[in-house]
């Protein structure tokens, strides 16, 4: 009886503890919605690079790692860019990735032209490929490039191994666009510098220099000094586009050695090319013109050309000859070529100044040229 009791009271102890266990269980817990941002994020495309990752002779690879795990404007920028020994791997060069990021190799490698851009700005960084030391680039003035001006797709292309063309803005309404001339060099061991100036192009129109009945564009570079357009000139080069190859081409520059002058004249139902260059040198002269048409490679093919040689240096034992009706009628052969036509470009100043005077009657170019001798005479 004892026995069957303490079965009992078993039984009823082992229901108890059962109910009781089932009472004390606390309720599963409540499922959690996912992190919307994270669910953005892990949908978000990463910013590769763009152009040119490897250089050009195939040494270094600059490439995207990883993910920032930031939302900009619809891309998620990587978490490093690195530039890499291809063979080796070893990483030699690492900044933080932006929302884009491009790049240009120099032609021969020893630099690289990384632009980047975030929400409101841009900017352009030249390392050099030794120490991978960089240089940002600035304005003419120093400046950086404005809050809100973006770069293009094809923002730059390198001239040289030394000089890259930069083009800042994208154009259309709202936002111009300006082309920069960026040069870069290295100094001492490891260091990069460089300068950019504002480059200008023109199209001045379209003739047939090479008399095939298929007229040429010309078209105008110009290098401006830091300061403005306009008036801050320092070289230009006069190009002859056959379509987009060019031609033919000289340079016009504001220095004594460089200065130049080139017009557009007709002649004979003919296009041809003027070019006029008084130099001068310790009061030495020697002005001389030619008359060109071009040849298929973008050979100058003469039609007429002239020079005449004199000096200056009245009073001077070094005084050679100033002979009058001869310079007298060169000046009024190639002033009658210049008033017929065009100028393209003009970087002259050293014709000696004689004036008001017309270049087209004969007696007053002569009259002009005694009175420029007599007064240099007196004041020498």
């Amino acid at each position: 009886m004892r026995k069957l009791l303490g079965v009992l009271a078993l039984v009823l102890l082992l229901a108890g503890c059962g109910q009781a266990g089932t009472t004390a269980e606390p309720p599963p817990p409540e499922t959690e919605e996912p992190d919307e941002y994270e669910a953005l994020i892990a949908a978000t495309p990463v910013a590769q690079v763009e152009g040119e990752s490897v250089s050009p002779d195939g040494r270094f690879e600059i490439r995207a790692e990883g993910a920032s795990g930031e939302y900009v404007s619809g891309i998620q920028p990587p978490e490093f860019l690195q530039i890499v020994d291809r063979e080796t791997g070893e990483v030699l060069w690492q900044d933080q990735g932006w929302p884009w990021q491009s790049v240009l190799w120099s032609p021969e490698g020893g630099f690289l032209a990384l632009a980047y851009s975030a929400r409101t700005w841009s900017a352009i960084t030249i390392l050099e490929t030794e120490g991978w030391a960089s240089w940002k680039f600035t304005l003419p003035d120093g400046s950086p490039i404005p809050e809100y001006t973006f770069l293009p797709e094809d923002w730059g292309a390198w001239q040289s191994e030394n000089s890259l063309d930069l083009m800042i803005g994208l154009g259309g309404d709202g936002e111009e666009q300006a082309l920069y001339q960026c040069s870069v060099w290295k100094v001492d061991i490891g260091g990069v510098t460089g300068e950019s100036r504002e480059k200008t192009l023109e199209t001045l129109g379209s003739w047939d220099f090479t008399h095939d009945g298929r007229p040429e564009t010309v078209e105008l570079e110009t290098i401006w000094f830091p300061g403005g357009t306009g008036t801050a000139r320092d070289y230009s080069t006069l190009r002859v586009l056959d379509g987009e190859e060019a031609l033919w081409e000289d340079v016009a520059a504001i220095q004594h050695a460089g200065q130049n002058s080139l017009y557009v004249l007709r002649l004979d139902e003919k296009d041809y090319l003027l070019q006029y260059v008084p130099s001068m040198g310790q009061g030495f002269c020697a002005y001389q013109y030619r008359i060109f048409s071009l040849d298929d490679t973008g050979e100058p093919v003469i039609y007429r050309e002239n020079h005449v040689e004199f000096d200056i240096n009245f009073g001077s034992p070094i005084h050679e000859s100033f002979d009058i009706p001869e310079i007298a009628a060169f000046l009024r052969e190639v002033h009658g070529y210049l008033d017929q036509a065009r100028e393209l470009v003009n970087t002259v100043w050293d014709e000696i100044d004689l004036g008001n005077v017309d270049y087209g009657d004969a007696a007053a170019l002569e009259k002009a040229l005694e009175d420029y001798q007599r007064e240099m005479a007196e004041t020498a």
